[in-house]
């Protein structure tokens, strides 16, 4: 990472004047930024900080007072937070798929089989499985709160229900899905989120999951840096499984190394552009949109993308 640290430290002196924040959630996404993590960044990229959120509404915050500049969101997170007047554009997507229903006594098939049920899933309301999961139920004329019960919970906590049969069903992206695997006795893996998409609509489409938002006045100079920076991160962190699960694995508070290691197969790391990715990502938008205004708030298509 050094000689890639050096190259992008030039690129940093001569575009930025200020200091740039990037917050980047703790979990799964720590992944691609593993590399970057083993470094001293204070030291070797002057003006660049990374730090790292537990919460959405952590996130939300520190968009909200502009003490983040760069971050990476649930993009449906973050298009609803553009929709609602935050200065902010999608620079990239870096993580698509990921979600997978983890299931006891039962796979979860198709929609029908989710009614009476209560389905654990992340954080809160507004995150990507959440937000395909409504869309999908509203689709068939299922209501949540009526036909199926959404809890919200973290990651590790929703592997502890299902393994003490407190939860039966379960929404989880990797590595949580894999733990489950490792942790639950019965566990039935089904359904990933892209065929809960595929259950109301036609068109398949890779399901853009975490992306990373640029503040609107944010130099394009640093901005194109900064994913470079990520992407090369991503490359190497991929390609060294054994370190990059040492360093999310601490990050994450010991989370078992070989878990990680499995998961980086299935946890759906592509970065591409704000360009490459726009189809695909405007595609899912509308199709929310029109399920419903509220999945994603009246967003601007046309400026939303950086």
């Amino acid at each position: 990472m050094k000689k890639v640290i050096i190259v992008f430290l030039l690129l940093f002196l001569t575009v930025i004047s200020f200091g740039v924040n990037y917050i980047n959630p703790v979990g799964p996404t720590l992944i691609p930024i593993a590399e970057l993590l083993s470094s001293n960044i204070s030291e070797e990229i002057p003006g660049l900080e990374v730090n790292l959120w537990r919460s959405v509404d952590e996130a939300i915050s520190l968009l909200v007072t502009e003490q983040a500049q760069i971050s990476l969101l649930p993009v449906t997170v973050g298009v609803k937070l553009a929709a609602s007047g935050v200065d902010i554009k999608l620079a990239a997507v870096s993580m698509w798929n990921g979600f997978y229903f983890m299931s006891l006594e039962k796979g979860i098939v198709i929609i029908d089989d989710l009614v009476g049920t209560e389905v654990y899933t992340l954080q809160a309301p507004g995150q990507t499985a959440d937000t395909i999961l409504r869309g999908a139920l509203e689709s068939k004329g299922y209501e949540v709160g009526r036909d199926v019960t959404v809890v919200y919970v973290g990651g590790a906590e929703a592997v502890q229900l299902l393994a003490s049969g407190k939860a039966k069903v379960i929404l989880v992206p990797e590595p949580f899905a894999s733990l489950a695997e490792t942790r639950v006795q019965g566990v039935i893996r089904s359904m990933p989120i892209e065929d809960l998409w595929s259950s109301f609509n036609d068109e398949k489409i890779r399901i853009p999951t975490s992306g990373i938002f640029v503040s609107g006045n944010l130099d394009r100079g640093v901005v194109e840096s900064f994913l470079l920076l990520y992407q090369q991160s991503m490359n190497l962190s991929l390609a060294n499984r054994e370190k990059t699960a040492q360093i999310v694995s601490e990050k994450m508070g010991g989370f078992p190394i070989p878990v990680l290691q499995k998961a980086m197969d299935t946890a759906g790391f592509l970065f591409l552009t704000a360009e490459e990715a726009k189809k695909e990502t405007v595609i899912y938008l509308e199709k929310l949109r029109e399920l419903n205004p509220e999945l994603t708030g009246d967003v601007d298509l046309d400026a939303l993308f950086f």
